[in-house]
């Protein structure tokens, strides 16, 4: 039994080897990266529905591998998380810019709004965070051979999903001002 209250919410939980669809335990006032960022190292999953990998929402019916009450996920194998609640910043807003970033997954990528401190380098933020960061108004991208990423559309659109860092295989910043909004690694 938990010894605080939690409020449970739905969550989609991406590795390479699964798609888990199933209730997080959050305490309130809290959001999904900052349980993932606790200190224990399984992530509980209730009512856990596990499909085969991928991306596309929503799974087809032969896809599920199995289903369980309890599912401990080891929170270091999670790609990303749509679902839960958006963590708040602990710091002042007025000490933070937000960044439009693309993290790349195999063949696809999410891109979004990541708040870092001002003036701070990007890699080195990258690198000394948290694992797990709130990517806001976020959109998932299939990459395609023929295709340039800034031509690319959404396959889905999220208000945020919770990314981890370290599992991310690169990470790459879209231009400034002046640019071409959708992102472009190379515009």
């Amino acid at each position: 039994m938990y010894r605080q209250p939690r409020e449970a919410l739905e969550a989609r939980i991406y590795t390479q080897a699964y798609r888990i669809y199933g209730l997080i335990h959050l305490v309130p006032g809290t959001g999904t990266a900052d349980l993932l960022n606790g200190e224990k190292l399984y992530l509980p999953v209730t009512g856990a529905l596990i499909y085969t990998p991928g991306f596309r929402h929503p799974p087809e019916a032969g896809e599920l591998k199995g289903s369980t009450g309890f599912l401990a996920l080891r929170k270091e194998r999670i790609q990303w998380v749509a679902g839960g609640k958006p963590a708040q910043p602990r710091t002042s807003p007025a000490l933070l810019e937000e960044r439009r970033l693309a993290f790349l997954f195999g063949d696809y990528l999410l891109s979004g709004r990541l708040q870092v401190p001002k003036g701070v380098r990007l890699s080195d933020y990258l690198s000394q965070t948290k694992p797990f960061q709130t990517l806001l108004e976020a959109g998932l991208y299939l990459l395609l051979p023929d295709r340039p990423i800034v031509d690319l559309a959404p396959l889905e659109r999220f208000p945020f999903v919770t990314v981890n860092l370290r599992e991310a295989e690169a990470i790459a910043e879209a231009p400034g001002e002046g640019h071409d909004p959708r992102l472009t690694l190379f515009g």
